[in-house]
């Protein structure tokens, strides 16, 4: 499985696509076939927004599937080709991440106008139309739609020089959002009496990852201690310090996130207990898939480790390697036993 997922890397680095989406549909296991189509359509974005929206669409894990199209938006927003952005946004399974491509999409195009000095452009010129205007609002700040146009508020051009941010924070991340209604299901509605889980920790969470955005780590850290099954949340706490429990971290893509990131910075004394720690359910309910995992990691951190020229990591992913055949042989054992 790991060999059929590097020989798709090994296509796609060669820019043999065609090849590496073939290869891509002999992978069985739904997860690491996710992974594969993810790699071919970031790959894609640039050179057929469209091929790789489609391919971003087909992607079985809807987790995965949501992360590469709202990558898939981030990029296009940055080229400028808003239209395909917003396709791409529209097409993302989950709400929260959806509202987070639109956001920004909006601020990518008040960004455009603002560094060009444009007061005002066509809807047309951008190629959006009028039901694209209704999914990105609302506008950033200084900016507003009228009569078939984006207008700037001129102030606010005549200040860019001074003042970089001052239309709204464009970045990877979409910057923070705004969202009243969610505000009110906060007050109202997320209580353990009114939602049952997963949904309560889900909006919940959501909740956490807005004061996170807005740097309020305090009032975040306070909804961590509410929930009982996360994702973002508690791993990118952990990396701030502010989260000591891994296995607070449950969604399979935050734990590989996670799991991945911990090797590449802390020594294997202390990130393979952790690793085990992180994926002990999965350890127990499927050795062979967590064995699977193992060497996936262990190619990775090869591949990286050869990239930066950094023999630690080359001499953690051999270690990594044999802890799999290691296990793998115990595994193989019992079968037999």
């Amino acid at each position: 499985m790991i060999e059929d997922l590097l020989k798709v890397k090994e296509a796609i680095e060669s820019g043999n696509i065609d090849k590496a989406l073939h290869l891509s549909e002999k992978i069985k296991d739904q997860y690491w076939r996710s992974y594969a189509l993810k790699w071919i359509s970031q790959e894609l974005v640039k050179r057929d927004p469209k091929k790789a929206r489609e391919i971003a669409s087909s992607i079985p894990i809807a987790s995965l599937r949501s992360e590469t199209l709202l990558y898939l938006s981030y990029e296009l927003s940055k080229m400028e080709k808003f239209k395909d952005a917003v396709e791409s946004a529209k097409l993302i399974p989950d709400s929260y991440t959806k509202k987070k491509a639109l956001k920004s999409i909006s601020s990518a195009i008040a960004d455009a106008l603002k560094s060009k000095n444009i007061l005002e452009v066509k809807l047309s010129d951008l190629g959006l139309d009028e039901a694209d205007v209704e999914l990105l609002k609302p506008l950033p700040e200084g900016i507003k739609y009228e009569d078939g146009k984006f207008l700037v508020d001129a102030e606010i051009i005549k200040a860019s020089g001074e003042f970089h941010n001052e239309v709204v924070e464009v970045g990877g991340d979409g910057g923070g959002l705004e969202s009243p209604e969610l505000e009110e299901l906060t007050q109202e509605n997320l209580t353990p009496e009114t939602l049952p889980e997963p949904f309560r920790s889900s909006l919940l969470e959501h909740i956490g990852l807005e004061y996170l955005e807005k740097g309020e780590v305090d009032k975040a850290v306070e909804i961590l201690e509410r929930i009982k099954v996360g994702g973002p949340l508690p791993r990118l706490l952990f990396f701030l310090g502010k989260n000591h429990d891994v296995t607070k971290v449950v969604r399979p893509i935050d734990k590989v996130l996670l799991a991945y990131r911990l090797l590449l910075l802390l020594p294997e004394e202390d990130s393979f207990p952790m690793l085990e720690l992180i994926f002990e359910d999965l350890k127990y309910r499927n050795p062979g898939k967590f064995i699977r995992l193992l060497k996936f990691f262990s190619f990775e951190l090869l591949e990286e480790g050869k990239r930066l020229n950094n023999p630690k990591l080359i001499e953690k992913s051999r270690k990594l390697f044999k802890e799999a055949q290691r296990q793998s042989s115990s595994f193989s054992m019992n079968l037999l036993a």
